[in-house]
């Protein structure tokens, strides 16, 4: 749980300096991003999700002449800081400001406590103009650049800039109640820590990164090259589903007319011939999070014109079923708009909701039914196992019955910094109605 503290931290800390969306903030402290290390960014066609992959290797080890000595400025960005509270129930003090020891916010269901020792991050920047000069028409190794193995939906990026913290620093927390809607918060791993009597704490080391930024870089002709760099306002669109919230928090009436906007590409799913097909080797597939990321990479290159033969028997047999003739191209983006919220669920949430009993999968639809009527969405009395207290879907259904007091407790307690509740929900609402689409009897 550490490593989700610190991301939730290091998140905080971006906000905090303004800079949410030029900064990326670290999810790991034990994951050391150094100056110049080349990162793979990819962003999915039906989503506005980012992913990173970074590599153990610089933008120096791309050279066949790495003769460059790259000069860098560093400054203060944040001193004396104490006051590091990411919960959107209050603001953020400003950066050298005083600021109190710790920062009390009470909701109706939650008291929280949250805070940190005194530090300071400093920003350490390489000089741009100063690196394209002595990397100009620079020769790069063709074989390490093949070794990255860069896909057509990929960019390679640098660490141009990297924020770190020039002590070590102790984090804090402490709650009294719980929520509630736990059986969420159980099955994410959501504020565990917090459940504690207890004041839980972790220490980050000195010089570890909260946040680095990017630049791309092409490797055209094999010579090295590096284009001008927009800053962007926002790290997030409001595209397919949102990842992190910008202090907006949307009402849940607000969210509901977001998310059956989207629902409703699902539809060509109830006429697809080969769904029942499909759905079988979806749940075949979901036996291995890495297929399923596969096949979500795969039906992103098909939708660019690029198909690549993929290795994993079950990849390649959902392709061929998809990719007939009689398929149009708004149910193959039906399922592709399916496949890539299975894949943005986290955990094992997308198995579990694949492999529920019809039962349980149409009491699910009529909760997401009722969600999308505005209705007062209840639990019903008589449940499948599954979806009773202690079964494996519990946090489905409380999910699918928050009302907008429920979701701002569920926002108070998160702490996982990779999703939010609302992306949660939109994924779940997604997935069932996906599901009941493509079973013998369809549901509307």
């Amino acid at each position: 749980m550490c490593s989700e503290m610190f991301a939730a931290k290091a998140e905080a800390a971006v906000k905090c300096l303004g800079a949410d969306g030029d900064l990326i903030y670290n999810e790991n402290a034990n994951l050391k991003i150094e100056m110049l290390t080349l990162v793979k960014v990819k962003v999915k066609t039906f989503s506005s999700v980012v992913k990173y992959k970074i590599s153990n290797l610089t933008l120096l080890d791309l050279l066949q002449e790495p003769n460059i000595s790259p000069e860098y400025t560093e400054e203060v960005l944040m001193k004396d800081f104490e006051n590091l509270s990411d919960s959107s129930s209050g603001g953020h003090a400003a950066a050298g400001v005083d600021a109190p020891k710790v920062k009390l916010e009470v909701s109706a269901s939650v008291d929280t406590v949250d805070g940190a020792s005194s530090f300071t991050l400093r920003k350490k920047t390489v000089d741009i103009k100063k690196l394209k000069e002595s990397c100009a028409d620079k020769k790069i190794k063709e074989k390490m650049v093949d070794t990255l193995q860069l896909k057509e939906t990929e960019k390679l990026t640098f660490v141009h800039q990297r924020v770190y913290n020039t002590a070590p620093v102790t984090f804090y927390g402490k709650t009294g109640k719980n929520g509630l809607v736990s059986a969420v918060c159980e099955k994410f791993g959501i504020s565990l820590w917090r459940k504690k009597k207890d004041m839980t704490s972790f220490t980050v080391l000195e010089d570890v990164t909260f946040a680095y930024s990017l630049m791309e870089i092409t490797t055209e002709d094999n010579t090295l090259g590096i284009p001008p760099r927009f800053i962007n306002m926002k790290r997030y669109n409001k595209g397919w589903w949102k990842v992190s919230t910008d202090g907006d928090e949307e009402t849940l009436q607000q969210l509901t007319e977001d998310i059956f906007q989207k629902a409703a590409l699902l539809q060509p799913l109830a006429k697809l011939e080969s769904r029942h097909d499909l759905l079988k080797t979806l749940s075949e597939l979901l036996h291995d999070r890495e297929a399923l990321s596969l096949l979500e990479e795969t039906l992103d290159q098909s939708s660019k014109g690029v198909f690549e033969c993929q290795q994993s028997p079950a990849v390649s047999s959902f392709m061929d079923l998809l990719d007939v003739s009689e398929v149009t191209n708004s149910q193959k983006d039906a399922a592709h708009l399916l496949v890539s919220a299975m894949d943005s669920l986290p955990d094992d949430a997308a198995a579990l909701l694949v492999t529920c009993s019809p039962e349980t999968l149409r009491v699910l639809q009529q909760l997401v039914n009722s969600l999308k009527e505005n209705a007062q969405v209840r639990v019903p009395e008589s449940l499948p196992v599954s979806l009773q207290e202690e079964g494996e879907l519990r946090w489905a259904a409380e999910l699918l019955c928050l009302t907008d007091q429920t979701l701002a407790e569920l926002r108070a307690q998160w702490d996982r910094p990779d999703f939010s509740p609302e992306v949660l929900l939109e994924l779940v609402c997604l997935v069932v109605q996906g599901l009941s689409l493509m079973q013998p009897e369809t549901h509307s």
